[in-house]
């Protein structure tokens, strides 16, 4: 009898601390999911008002003129990056290099720099992962003494 009363107690004990276990690896992933989420609506606010600007007749070159930024780096050359690029490729905005922590796997005809790199000083260097501008900042804050600035700064700023 003691055997049988230790076997159930311990498939109870089981079930609890699997249920436990359960409940806390799905809190994890709804917080990351949450999170993925928050990103992709922050990016999306930021391309939406990116879109109004541009519909306006407007550019983020106003926005460089305005602060007397003439020559900037990009930090960050995914789908933002290259879109900034875009953007300023026929302006009077110099863009002299780009910095990717993926720099050797990145084909651009811009020259494109490890964070690790000497970076050539620049008016602004131009942070497209908003979601890790804080991280990027405090990375790049040792290296450079101009401004580091999130592109959600920029589009939302310009006039």
């Amino acid at each position: 009898m003691k055997k049988g009363v230790i076997a159930v107690m311990a498939t109870i004990i089981g079930g609890i601390a699997g249920a436990v276990a359960v409940g806390v690896k799905s809190e994890q992933v709804r917080t990351k999911q949450k999170a993925r989420i928050d990103k992709f609506y922050g990016y999306f606010h930021l391309v939406n008002q990116w879109l109004l600007i541009k519909n306006e007749g407007k550019s983020l070159t106003k926005y460089f003129e305005n602060n007397g930024f003439k020559k900037i780096a990009i930090y960050g050359m995914g789908e933002l990056g290259n879109r900034l690029l875009e953007e300023l490729k026929d302006s009077d905005i110099e863009i002299a290099y780009a910095i990717d922590r993926k720099a050797e796997k990145i084909y651009s005809d811009l020259k494109v720099v490890a964070v690790e790199e000497e970076l050539t000083p620049v008016d602004a260097i131009i942070v497209t992962p908003i979601f890790m501008y804080d991280e990027i900042e405090e990375l790049l804050m040792d290296k450079v003494n101009y401004p580091i600035i999130s592109l959600e700064d920029v589009v939302f700023e310009v006039e």
